[in-house]
This record gives C-alpha cells, sequence and structure tokens, in this order.
C-alpha cells in the first residue's frame, strides 16, 4: 500500500519544457523516417536495390531508421532550442 499518494489528488500536468522536448522530438524522427523512406523509395545512390537485395532486410532498415530518426530529432530539437524567445513574455506563449 503506498502511504504517500493522495486517493483523489489531482494529475500534475506534463511539464511545459517536457512536452516540448517531446513534441519537437518526435517531429524531427517523423522528417527523419520520411527522409529515409523517400531515398529508399526513389532509389537514390542505389540504395532501393541494395536494401531489395540484401539478405537482412529488417536489419538494414532497423539501422537507417535509428540513424536518420536519432539524426534529425536532435537536429530538430537542437533548432527549435535555439529559436526559442529570449524575453519572458513571449516565452510564456510558447
Amino acid at each position: 500500500m503506498n502511504r504517500h499518494k493522495k486517493p483523489n489528488a489531482p494529475k500534475e500536468p506534463m511539464s511545459k519544457l517536457i512536452k516540448f522536448v517531446i513534441v519537437n522530438s518526435t517531429i524531427g524522427i517523423m522528417i527523419g523516417w520520411l527522409l529515409a523512406a523517400a531515398l529508399i523509395y526513389f532509389n537514390i545512390a542505389n540504395l532501393g536495390n541494395l536494401m531489395s537485395n540484401t539478405d537482412h532486410k529488417v536489419a538494414a532498415i532497423a539501422i537507417l531508421a535509428l540513424s536518420f530518426g536519432t539524426t534529425f530529432g536532435f537536429g530538430y530539437l537542437a533548432t527549435a532550442v535555439l529559436l526559442l524567445p529570449y524575453d519572458k513574455d513571449d516565452f510564456d506563449r510558447v
């Protein structure tokens, strides 16, 4: 039995910073995955043929998705952080 929690305690809203990081990272990851899918679909640099002829399709797609998702997710988040407003009044509207 957990003695520290109140039975009818209201849920705490998600921190503004946590929500900011999750939303912007997710957008960047989706952009990275779309770009990786476009590289495979349009066979840029013969990547589509390499993916379709490999014996390890799952591993190749996982490595590509992980690398593009991580790179673009972090890049989008870093850009969003750098473009945050300096003024407190402007920051509260974000």
